[in-house]
């Protein structure tokens, strides 16, 4: 409307053949994208080094050891896991690789000393706490974790499964 009455454009310029296409430039431009995008990881980073073991008794961090009885409250800050499909809504971003390798987590400890220990890990999968839920339970026993940490670790999904988290509580 703009060239065609208040620059007097004739309807006959390009301008108006391309115009007339733009608005199918988006398909186009995601259909291009699909095919030139490669179903890899994301490049990793930096390197990773050392462990996180949780025990019933100790947090070891790449051979530092916390016992419990210094820790007053523990955080999982992230759900990433390796293979994780990372989609952003930036136009760079659209242009690397799709699967994360999984070390967007943080691990943060809070020491009764007020020291604050935070170390990033990888997860290998979206239950891998699961493996050592016995472990979990009992930090949430003891109140290390809050109730909400402890479901979102788990993966506890079903209200069955968070109602038997709070009823371990009350007993």
């Amino acid at each position: 409307m703009i060239l065609k009455y208040l620059v007097n454009v004739p309807e006959s310029h390009p301008t108006f053949i391309a115009l007339f296409f733009a608005p199918i430039l988006p398909f186009v431009y995601r259909i291009a994208l699909s095919l030139t995008i490669r179903n890899a990881y994301k490049p990793l980073k930096g390197k990773l080094e050392g462990h996180i073991i949780f025990s019933k008794d100790a947090i070891i961090i790449a051979d530092k050891i916390y016992p419990l009885d210094v820790i007053w409250n523990i955080e999982f800050e992230g759900r990433d896991w390796l293979g994780n499909e990372r989609w952003t809504r930036g136009l760079r971003e659209k242009f690397e690789d799709p699967f994360s390798q999984g070390v967007d987590n943080t691990l943060v400890l809070f020491l009764k000393d007020k020291q604050i220990i935070r170390t990033r890990f990888q997860r290998l999968d979206e239950y891998e706490f699961r493996e050592i839920e016995g472990v979990i339970l009992d930090y949430y026993l003891k109140d290390i974790i809050s109730y909400l940490q402890t479901v979102q670790v788990l993966c506890l999904s079903t209200q069955q499964e968070w109602n038997r988290l709070k009823e371990l509580k009350l007993k």
